[in-house]
């Protein structure tokens, strides 16, 4: 098994290249786009490690409304993958996060200016770093998820139910990367802090004001942010990681407590309620005018198309975000201009991720201008 620090920190944006399918022939143009996806899928389930897919991609301006599965969600009793069924969305969990934040923000609750020593003064350096800071990663805070003795705790005590701020003391153990502001780099110890302001400033906990301001208005009723537990409710599929040694899959949905990942990637869902609540976060109705403008114009160019900002990640017009786990990583991401949605979830984690084929699509579907 790899290191623990190592399977966490993986948030894997590479493009995983197969051989050219053999397409059935047809005159619709938009069955032609849907064999083109359907074939990277299978694809990927022949060649990579990867037990199995859902892919969800509903274009309006197309007229595409595609949900496909492939592969196992239980490879030992050869159970299909499921489209209905929910599974750990990782990262994703943080636009909720950032996404409560903000509604605190347009209430006047707080401020992006607002500093750090604000709320927690015993912090190092917290009257250097803004709220604003913590929820784009420009805060220079060390990400505790690549903090060694962390890793090797979880590694020897995986059902350990941890508390936000044991999460954050691993962060702070460790010099800050950068002066605050300077640069960026992705820390989960940011939108653990911000959980934590969260829960200080409204005196309820995290899960009720993400279920309260989120889920229930928009009545997701399959998605929710968890606090602690190594079992995902209601069904769902397996989750699965590689094992080098014995060359096999290794079962990793009930090894873990998910209080690990708290604030920052704790949360489920399913392909349809993403689709609903990607397309909301991006094209607006959970925050005023104004954040939601904030939202997605003030970014962090890391690549010419590529870019994030307060929980959000820009891919050329599309706005989302991706999510890893141990068994489990999740590609969400909404296009105002091409008026398109797609979800892709992986039952693995290993050395390709979702976003890999959310790239392969949009040469599919747009010959790459997205």
């Amino acid at each position: 098994m790899k290191t623990i620090t190592k399977l966490f920190s993986l948030l894997l944006i590479s493009i995983f290249l197969f051989g050219a399918c053999e397409i059935e022939k047809t005159s619709d143009p938009n069955e032609v786009f849907i064999q083109q996806m359907k074939a990277v899928t299978d694809s990927i389930i022949q060649h990579a490690r990867v037990p199995g897919i859902v892919a969800l991609v509903v274009d309006h301006q197309k007229g595409i409304d595609w949900l496909y599965t492939a592969g196992y969600s239980d490879i030992p009793n050869q159970v299909p993958m499921n489209g209905d069924n929910i599974f750990r969305v990782g990262s994703i969990s943080k636009t909720m996060t950032v996404t409560v934040l903000l509604q605190l923000v347009g209430e006047g609750q707080l401020s992006l200016d607002d500093k750090l020593s604000d709320f927690f003064p015993e912090f190092p350096r917290s009257d250097e770093v803004s709220i604003a800071m913590l929820c784009n990663m420009t805060s220079g805070i060390f990400n505790y998820l690549e903090d060694e003795a962390w890793g090797n705790e979880v590694n020897e005590n995986p059902t350990r139910v941890w508390m936000p701020h044991e999460l954050v003391e691993a962060g702070f153990a460790h010099d800050y990367i950068f002066d605050p502001g300077t640069d960026w780099h992705y820390s989960n110890t940011n939108t653990i802090i911000l959980g934590m302001i969260i829960e200080k400033i409204t005196g309820n906990s995290l899960q009720v004001e993400v279920e309260n301001r989120l889920l229930f208005p928009l009545n997701l009723n399959h998605t929710a942010l968890l606090t602690s537990g190594t079992e995902l409710p209601n069904q769902h599929s397996k989750g699965y990681l590689w094992d080098e040694v014995e060359n096999n899959y290794f079962d990793v949905s009930n090894l873990f407590d998910v209080s690990w990942a708290w604030a920052a990637g704790a949360a489920y869902s399913c392909p349809r309620e993403l689709q609903k609540y990607v397309q909301t976060i991006v094209e607006g109705g959970v925050l005023s005018d104004s954040l939601q403008q904030k939202r997605i114009t003030e970014l962090q160019y890391l690549e010419p198309n590529k870019a994030y900002g307060y929980a959000i990640l820009k891919r050329g017009s599309f706005f989302g975000h991706n999510g890893a786990l141990p068994g489990y990583t999740t590609s969400m991401y909404h296009s105002i201009a091409k008026n398109c949605t797609v979800i892709i979830y992986f039952n693995s984690l290993t050395d390709i991720h979702p976003d890999s084929l959310f790239f392969r699509f949009m040469n599919i579907l747009y010959e790459g201008d997205f």
